[in-house]
């Protein structure tokens, strides 16, 4: 029965799934997304706040089974499809750049295999007469074949930082800029500190602290790295409080590999990695 089911996999994996893709590449490559150096250029320029969704946000929405740092639940996934439909002009909506173009991503064939695997659920996920903003601004290095869009948004990022007061709101093990010159510019920084797993199931009380420091600090731009909840916490602190909220996800750490020049995915001394295990 294993080697059955292992034989199955392997077919489907090999034949079904890129004929799959290739019924769903035209819908996928209609859809308007913005290039990553359009986005940082918005983000930066325009003020806007910018939620993302990728592969793991769409997966928590059809509630696939990511075995990840955070629980599928169906309250998490109705609020990111809330978000994901949204037409509210201060936040702009991320999808991958996989969607338009995987040509330019090191991990083409993954993205190849989980669009067609989950194409038509993610395409129904999605408003298609929507325009979206780029996910891979949060990942400008190690996913690119063109390393030299880093540094164009590493830069871009840096600029825009200078000499403002930042409220990050992250995970524990997060330390986000922490060890690096990402804001070395900045004019002060504070903190919310939150759960490293299942955050979403504080959420709550996470908004509500969020809220809390915000009215307090009053500060010029709020960063949030919490997973699938910085996603719906961007969303939700925006429109309360009118402030500039960026959903930077996995930016430090791209940032950590683009210093070293690393070519795969390492780990962070003192820094959570989910994508990897700790050597």
């Amino acid at each position: 029965m294993k080697i059955k089911s292992f034989f199955y996999k392997a077919i489907n994996d090999i034949v079904y799934i890129p004929i799959y893709y290739l019924l769903y590449r035209n819908e996928f490559q209609s859809i308007d997304i913005k290039t990553i150096e359009e986005t940082i250029d918005s983000v930066t320029e325009k003020g806007i706040s910018i939620s993302r969704f990728g592969d793991g946000e769409f997966k928590w929405i059809d509630m696939t089974g990511q075995k990840s740092f955070e629980k599928d639940s169906k309250e998490l996934s109705s609020k990111l499809l809330e978000v994901l439909n949204s037409d509210d002009k201060q936040v702009a909506i991320a999808l991958p750049q996989a969607f338009k173009d995987p040509s330019i991503l090191t991990a083409n064939k993954y993205w190849e295999r989980e669009m067609g695997k989950y194409g038509k659920q993610w395409l129904n996920d999605i408003n298609l007469n929507s325009h979206y903003y780029n996910v891979n601004i949060t990942r400008p290095y190690m996913d690119l074949r063109d390393k030299k869009i880093a540094n164009y948004v590493f830069d871009k990022f840096k600029e825009f930082m200078e000499n403002k007061d930042i409220l990050i709101i992250e995970g524990t093990e997060t330390h986000f800029g922490e060890g690096n010159d990402l804001l070395k510019n900045v004019n002060s920084i504070k903190r919310v500190e939150c759960p490293a797993h299942n955050a979403f199931e504080s959420y709550d009380n996470i908004y509500n602290q969020s809220v809390d420091a915000i009215n307090k600090w009053n500060p010029d731009v709020v960063l949030t790295a919490l997973g699938p909840t910085a996603t719906v916490l961007t969303f939700d602190l925006t429109k309360k409080t009118k402030k500039q909220v960026i959903d930077i996800g996995h930016f430090d750490i791209e940032y950590e590999w683009y210093l070293k020049k690393d070519n795969k995915r390492e780990p962070i001394s003192g820094k959570a990695v989910n994508e990897i295990k700790d050597k």
